[in-house]
């Protein structure tokens, strides 16, 4: 096969009857199709809801009407098709997968002839108007399922015979050298993850498929090295092609939707136009990599769209068009092909995180950095530091060093301070050495799997740190807190360490409620690296309080440490 570069564009419906003009880098005004087909995209996925007009919200479209006029637009272009089968009348992803308003009473049974009856007939009437798509998706990131609650994990048994359903609906219309079937997943860098979901659908029972379609968000969904190894191990372990269906990064950061500083920093690239172009050549570089050209290619999902003042969301920030519609930069990644592929070129130096240390202290700057190629491996480099602060001196020092065969530099922040600042920590039993007896812990059922977790750390052989570890198979909430008084007006900072997993519709929040109301920041997991977040705020007299994590998430884990409440600065200081 050819390799995929693609992109969803199911939004252009919408867009064009609102009026919105798509531009060249010239500022020529150019059909959506015809702007992405020049810069090297060869493929449209399309997503098909069932019956939108239940849903106001969707204002009607990705219906089957529209899906047909754009299918012929895709085909008038030359371009190879994918449909991604929603299974709902709107959105569905691993934290909603809500059956379509039609199939609500449906018996079991019912629901299974239901699938197969729709996704046989929607694509029989499209082979007839001759837009039969090259590839069909049955059900979108279904890792926790599809169609809630009958096809809810971890109840494999009934989701499959659902997926199987569509599978089979799919093959009635028409067979494997017409259109191909793919299962889409969403941890698209998260083995672990994956392993779990096809072993045990395997095992219930799961029909044979074509292909193996992952969601990879480098801000959500693990790191560049570990969507390389997970690629690799699932080709074998299924022996099927892969693709990464869904991508993207951001072109600026946003505090009203995706991408602020810590998912930036957990990405690993800029939120700029260089660095959302520099993660596309990399995904593409890293699918492109892998053995025997199984890799078949990457999509971004939903780039055609403009931001407007104060909508916030996807648009804001995500796409590749700037507020006047132009394209920027990220789309010449799809002139990409397989010749252009350059797996040992380094991509990016992992850095030393900032350093604080105390007067007259080393620094202990590292001899070894870890560089990312664009295969998606890393290798550990030799760095010479260029000039090593006197830390007789206080004051903040930028260094930087040349890393072995690296054209660019590596720096490392250092801060000099006189001392480390002390304050007592108002929290009790931190540390969780009696438990969680002084702590409340409420989850929304048994299945939420709650426990200590011990984690040792340097210097070897110190004590364990506890942390707290959160998991569930299915979608869950879950909080835990502590209430305490606080003795003196002033300015408090509530802290803690997460380390976790993320993907659509996670929602961790670090919380301190006192009388005058509620302070919060959102929290962004990621599993490599336990990550300090913060809330500050004004406390105007003696009163409790009550500091803590709420989640709200479909199947992930968490894990806290470190909770800390200390005062800032007290009234009159």
């Amino acid at each position: 096969m050819e390799f995929q570069k693609g992109m969803d564009l199911s939004f252009i419906p919408e867009l064009e009857d609102a009026g919105v003009q798509v531009k060249d880098f010239d500022g020529t005004v150019m059909d959506p199709l015809d702007l992405v087909q020049k810069y090297g995209v060869n493929s449209v996925r399309l997503r098909i809801w069932n019956a939108p007009e239940h849903v106001r919200e969707s204002g009607g479209y990705c219906s089957y009407a529209h899906t047909l006029a754009m299918a012929k637009r895709i085909r008038a272009h030359g371009m190879s098709f994918m449909l991604d089968f929603h299974y709902s009348d709107f959105w569905a992803d691993p934290g909603q997968q809500r059956k379509p308003k039609d199939w609500e009473n449906l018996s079991f049974k019912e629901l299974k002839e239901a699938v197969f009856s729709y996704t046989r007939d929607t694509l029989t009437a499209l082979k007839e108007e001759d837009v039969l798509p090259d590839i069909v998706q049955i059900g979108n990131e279904i890792r926790s399922g599809l169609l809630f609650p009958d096809g809810e994990l971890p109840d494999y048994t009934k989701m499959v015979q659902l997926v199987n359903a569509g599978i089979r609906g799919a093959r009635a219309a028409a067979g494997k050298d017409e259109m191909q079937v793919m299962i889409h997943l969403d941890q698209g860098g998260r083995y672990f993850y994956l392993k779990e979901w096809f072993d045990c659908s395997f095992e219930a029972g799961l029909e044979d498929f074509d292909l193996i379609g992952l969601s990879y968000y480098p801000f959500w969904h693990g790191t560049f090295t570990d969507l390389k190894e997970t690629m690799t191990k699932l080709i074998q372990d299924c022996k099927k092609p892969i693709m990464v269906v869904e991508t993207a990064h951001a072109w600026r950061k946003s505090a009203h939707g995706f991408i602020d500083e810590q998912q930036e920093k957990i990405a690993g690239f800029p939120a700029t136009p260089a660095g959302q172009k520099q993660v596309l050549d990399l995904v593409a570089n890293i699918v492109a990599s892998l053995p025997d050209e199984m890799g078949q290619g990457i999509y971004y999902w939903e780039p055609i769209c403009v931001p407007k003042d104060g909508e916030g969301g996807w648009s804001e920030n995500m796409g590749l068009l700037e507020e006047k519609g132009t394209i920027m930069e990220g789309i010449r990644s799809f002139l990409f092909t397989r010749n252009d592929a350059c797996p040992e070129k380094p991509a990016k130096i992992y850095e030393p995180e900032p350093m604080t240390v105390v007067k007259d202290e080393a620094c202990g700057l590292p001899e070894m950095l870890p560089v990312l190629l664009y295969d998606g491996m890393v290798e550990q480099r030799r760095v010479n530091w260029n000039e090593v602060p006197d830390t007789r001196v206080t004051g903040e020092y930028d260094v930087t060093g040349n890393v072995e065969g690296v054209p660019f530099a590596a720096h490392a922040k250092i801060c000099v301070v006189e001392e480390l600042p002390e304050a007592e920590n108002l929290l009790l039993d931190v540390g969780w050495e009696d438990g969680l007896a002084r702590w409340n812990v409420e989850k929304s059922e048994d299945a939420v799997a709650v426990q200590l977790f011990p984690e040792f750390v340097d210097p070897f052989p110190a004590p364990p740190v506890n942390a707290v570890r959160v998991e569930a198979p299915k979608n869950f909430t879950f909080s835990i807190c502590q209430t305490v008084k606080v003795q003196e007006a002033g300015t408090y900072t509530l802290s803690v360490a997460f380390q976790g997993t993320d993907t659509t519709n996670v929602d961790v929040r670090l919380f301190l409620n006192t009388e005058e109301g509620k302070e919060e920041t959102v929290i962004h997991p990621t599993e490599h690296a336990w990550t300090g977040y913060k809330v500050t705020c004004e406390i105007r007299k003696p009163q409790e309080v009550t500091a803590g994590i709420r989640i709200s998430s479909p199947p992930m884990y968490g894990m806290m440490r470190n909770f800390c409440l200390q005062t800032v600065k007290r009234e009159g200081q």
